[in-house]
């Protein structure tokens, strides 16, 4: 059975995704900033039979970060998927020039650096099960193999194609590819 962690989860897109990984019979870690609206959220799911673990996460904080990593890998072993859902809506229609950087610098620490932090963290326990890693936070879509390179900023791809190679001696007979939204 695969083992999935889905960043902000508790409601909207990140939710369904649980609802509907978890209806294949995949084991669902629910993240959720708010441990309170994640157990809310999570327990239709758990009483229609299907198996969903909420447990708090922040992807802008490295200690919640580090602590549900412990927690995945003492209860499953592994990861199998990675969805990096969280995210927040900012000031988007703000012009470059007048922009509040407040606002701006609030939004790239949970959509850029939270998904960045959550791929380092997790692609050790991702290694050893010939993985899939996916965000749901779609601008254009693509499925790409390893080999491929994916439409985010060159530095990131480098860095996570090279570090995130499944060890070739854990073969599991299936490729290793990623399903990414860039």
């Amino acid at each position: 059975m695969k083992v999935v962690l889905v960043t902000g989860a508790n409601r909207g897109i990140g939710l369904e995704v649980v609802r509907q990984l978890a209806s294949q019979g995949m084991q669902v870690v629910l993240g959720a900033r708010d441990p309170l609206k994640g157990e809310a959220a999570a327990q239709p799911l758990i009483q229609a039979g299907l198996s969903v673990f909420p447990h708090q996460l922040d992807v802008t904080d490295q200690d919640s970060i580090d602590r549900l990593r412990a927690e995945v890998a003492a209860q499953f072993g592994r990861l199998d998927i990675l969805v990096n859902n969280a995210a927040i809506l900012y000031d988007t229609w703000q012009q470059a020039t007048t922009a509040d950087l407040k606002v701006v610098h609030t939004g790239l620490e949970t959509n850029l650096f939270g998904a960045w932090r959550m791929c380092q963290a997790y692609v050790p326990l991702l290694r050893g099960s010939g993985w899939t890693m996916s965000s749901s936070r779609p601008l254009a879509s693509s499925s790409v193999s390893r080999e491929q390179r994916v439409a985010l900023s060159p530095q990131i791809t480098r860095a996570f194609t090279s570090a995130s190679r499944p060890d070739p001696s854990a073969a599991t007979g299936r490729p290793a590819s990623w399903n990414i939204w860039a």
